[in-house]
């Protein structure tokens, strides 16, 4: 007699959570609505970033693939406003620890203060750091830190073991929150909730490889990135064109492919697409 297997309900494997998430994101948008789409979500993280540094928006998390022109924008906008002396900001990109967050947040405390987290995702990986900055990120009207474990770098730089914390937050990730938060079972998925709704969430809608196609060609074609990397328009196009082609099979879909095959084409006009070939596909 055959045993019958019954499946927990609620537990769907990796597997199976990954191809929801992808099945949730297939369109039928053509290139063109998909850029119009984007640059409208573009437009809006340009917003965001300017109510930071007015001082009406004190917590932002913005979510998409690299290379794609988030983190330029938003540090052209900190950059001219500490230029004019309207903030203070610090940029802090790869792993940080607990210990060395709280010393970033009481350093810049200040309500004219601002901290980018760009490409930090390793912080999802410290109970402490994301405590922290969940505390940080809080909507009470008074958000104060406390750091009560023995510290030998807090002592030694006389940081306070608890302050009250006015400043302003932006997280860049490259990490998808909403798909995990609503489709993962994973120990991320209750934080990534908690930080979305501490903080205005921004999906640049910038996952799957049409999306990425479409909006790295309109950024390079619109702004002439390619042109002000020494090549005439021709080039340019051409590189575009290579992009389009091969773009299901490169190891990594951004402006930065880009800027590698104009590289290639400034170093060998004639064997540029070899370069590009071998390199740059899987």
């Amino acid at each position: 007699m055959s045993k019958i297997v019954k499946r927990k309900r609620g537990r769907p494997s990796k597997k199976d959570v990954a191809a929801r998430i992808q099945a949730a994101k297939v369109t039928n948008e053509t290139p063109a609505q998909m850029v119009t789409r984007i640059a409208e979500r573009f437009t809006v993280m340009y917003r965001l970033t300017q109510g930071v540094i007015s001082g009406a928006i004190r917590a932002v998390v913005v979510s998409g693939a690299p290379g794609t022109g988030k983190s330029h924008t938003i540090n052209h906008l900190l950059e001219t406003a500490h230029d004019r002396d309207t903030i203070r900001f610090e940029t802090v990109h790869g792993a940080v620890t607990a210990v060395n967050l709280y010393k970033l947040l009481y350093k810049y405390r200040a309500a004219n203060d601002i901290i980018l987290l760009d490409d930090a995702d390793g912080i999802f990986d410290d109970v402490d750091a994301m405590n922290l900055l969940k505390a940080a990120l809080d909507t009470s009207t008074v958000r104060k830190l406390s750091w009560l474990s023995e510290s030998a770098a807090l002592k030694a730089e006389n940081i306070d073991t608890s302050f009250v914390y006015e400043g302003a937050i932006i997280f860049i990730t490259n990490t998808d929150f909403q798909g995990i938060v609503d489709y993962g079972k994973g120990k991320l998925a209750p934080h990534f909730s908690a930080l979305m709704s501490r903080s205005i969430y921004l999906d640049l809608k910038l996952h799957t490889t049409e999306e990425l196609l479409a909006w790295c060609c309109h950024m390079v074609d619109k702004n002439g990135i390619l042109r002000q990397h020494g090549l005439d328009r021709s080039q340019e196009l051409d590189a575009i064109d290579w992009l389009k082609r091969n773009a299901h099979d490169c190891r990594d879909l951004s402006i930065r492919t880009l800027l590698k095959i104009a590289g290639f084409m400034k170093t060998d006009m004639t064997n540029w697409e070899v370069f590009a070939n071998v390199t740059l596909l899987r």
